[in-house]
């Protein structure tokens, strides 16, 4: 009986000193180096909204400032990771980029040529090659 009261005693003791789960905690618009290299200055809003999403904060008293927030609260580490980009517009063209990201990986936010003859907006071109599932599968196959 002393021993089965032990077990049980210790198996709560042990489970009693487990961290519950809790799971990370990310607020706010995640924007990498890749979305921000898409950016070229003299962009209109619509643009802008399209690559990077809608803003966390527009200003009430100034509307040509557009300013994305993200945080991301790691509950294993305990750390919280913060970062700030804000875009400036003059009227409805993007005129400024600032933030907690490193800009230096960009190449050039001057719009190319290109970019200047089509008005901003690239098509491309569909690139799924493969069928659906069922045609990969070939369970219906028609009949000729």
């Amino acid at each position: 009986m002393k021993t089965i009261t032990l077990v049980v005693f210790c198996a709560l003791l042990v489970s009693a000193c487990i961290r519950p789960y809790q799971p990370d905690i990310q607020q706010g618009n995640i924007i990498n180096n890749s979305d921000l290299a898409e950016l070229r200055y003299g962009m209109n809003k619509q643009e802008v909204l399209f690559i990077l999403g809608t803003p966390m904060v527009i200003d009430p008293f100034n509307e040509s400032r557009w300013d994305y927030y993200y945080s991301k609260i790691d509950q294993r580490k305990r750390e919280t990771t913060t970062r700030l980009i804000t875009a400036m517009f003059d009227g409805d063209r993007l005129v400024k980029i600032q933030g907690d990201v490193d800009l230096s990986n960009i190449q050039s936010l001057e719009p190319s040529a290109e970019d200047r003859q089509h008005g901003g907006t690239v098509i491309t071109e569909p690139t799924q090659k493969e069928k659906g599932l069922f045609n990969r599968l070939k369970l219906f196959k028609k009949k000729k």
